[in-house]
């Protein structure tokens, strides 16, 4: 008995000692090593005072104890435990296995990758649309592309908002301050707006902003009562008001020409008879650029505004002309997106190029970012890149 509990102490003590002394040992394999070298000493300690009572029993004639106490043991048995955990913390964290490289492929996937050329992307003629309508217009030519008929219908969504400032514009001051107040309750719920609260107070042309930018549709329903009112009398109800100013847009579309055109509301949200064409589209493109308070919104990237309820950052939802979007082009001058589920992801965009003016739209994107995309490979495959 003598000899093996003597033997075992000393082969845990010398397998501690090697562990501790062992390089790389990680900090939780020292810490528990450190307790388990005092638990084995404490041990150790009680068996060589065991081992001199039993001896000093003999010598008495007496009787010696028939083991050792049961806490040189639990000693012994914490040593181990401990001894064990510090061993496993102490292996080697496996090697991440390298990650897998695709098979080959004979794929040329680089080939219709955007690249940039002269400042913003380019695509390979490889590239198919991702529009289910689209044109590009020159006001000065006519049309120069088209996916079908010019006269056929499409749903414009936000692009409503073009027409919504110009008809505003003709009814009232663009230095007017509108109030805002009950036509926020027109706003179809979880529609883009530009936070406008009741109470704010705005100049005719901020409204325009808010639609252009952020693609508000609070302010598209602000401007609609406030203009109609001004034509139908002040007394009239928010849903009156709207009735009358959208009756005033159909009026105006029909007399500038865009017959193929009928709005239901200000803001661009699905109707069934709420609809434009690529004729009239282009004609509101073209009308667009000759307007200044237009071109200078649709063109803006950002504006920070100071309201009555608090202070918003406007940011426009064209990324053609945000210069820190990938899709930025310096020849994009405007004008408007747009996007309902029956719309599509949607786009009117005007660009300057070499003296000459471009109208492109694109409807029916099944994400928003291919607009962007079918847009710029259509106006590079318009000027010959």
């Amino acid at each position: 008995m003598k000899r093996y509990t003597v033997l075992s102490g000393a082969a845990m003590l010398a397998l501690s000692l090697a562990g501790c002394g062992a390089k790389g040992g990680s900090v939780w394999s020292v810490l528990l090593l450190i307790p388990a070298i005092l638990l084995l000493l404490l041990a150790l300690l009680q068996t060589k005072s065991y081992f001199d009572y039993c001896k000093r029993q003999r010598e008495k004639g007496r009787r010696e104890p028939k083991g050792m106490q049961p806490i040189t043991w639990l000693l012994y048995g914490l040593a181990a435990v401990l001894l064990i955990l510090s061993m496993v913390v102490n292996q080697p964290a496996k090697a991440p296995e390298a990650e897998a490289l695709p098979p080959e492929t004979t794929e040329q996937t680089a080939d219709t990758a955007p690249t940039s050329h002269a400042g913003w992307l380019t695509f390979s003629a490889d590239r198919e649309l991702t529009a289910s309508q689209y044109f590009v217009y020159d006001p000065e030519k006519g049309f120069v592309n088209a996916s079908g008929e010019t006269g056929e219908k499409v749903y414009p969504a936000s692009i409503t908002k073009l027409f919504t400032a110009y008809v505003a514009g003709q009814c009232l001051r663009k230095d007017m301050l509108v109030t805002v107040g009950d036509a926020l309750d027109m706003v179809y719920p979880g529609s883009s707006v530009a936070e406008l609260q009741r109470g704010d107070s705005l100049t005719v042309s901020q409204l325009i902003e808010a639609m252009m930018l952020p693609s508000g549709n609070d302010a598209a329903y602000v401007l609609a009562v406030e203009a109609g009112r001004a034509m139908g009398g002040e007394n009239l109800s928010v849903a009156d008001a709207v009735n009358t100013f959208v009756t005033e847009m159909n009026r105006q579309a029909k007399a500038l020409g865009m017959l193929n055109t009928h709005f239901a509301n200000p803001d661009g949200i699905h109707q069934a008879d709420h609809y434009s064409s690529f004729d009239d589209l282009a004609l509101l493109g073209a009308l667009s650029v000759q307007d200044p308070v237009l071109l200078e919104y649709t063109g803006m990237a950002n504006d920070r505004v100071n309201l009555q309820s608090g202070s918003v950052t406007w940011k426009n939802t064209n990324a053609l002309i945000d210069p820190q979007s990938p899709y930025y082009c310096p020849h994009a001058i405007g004008l408007k997106t747009g996007q309902t589920p029956s719309a599509g992801s949607c786009l009117l965009s005007a660009f300057t190029y070499e003296g000459r003016t471009l109208i492109i739209g694109v409807f029916g994107c099944p994400e928003a970012e291919d607009r962007f995309a079918d847009t710029l490979q259509l106006f590079n495959e318009t000027i010959g890149y």
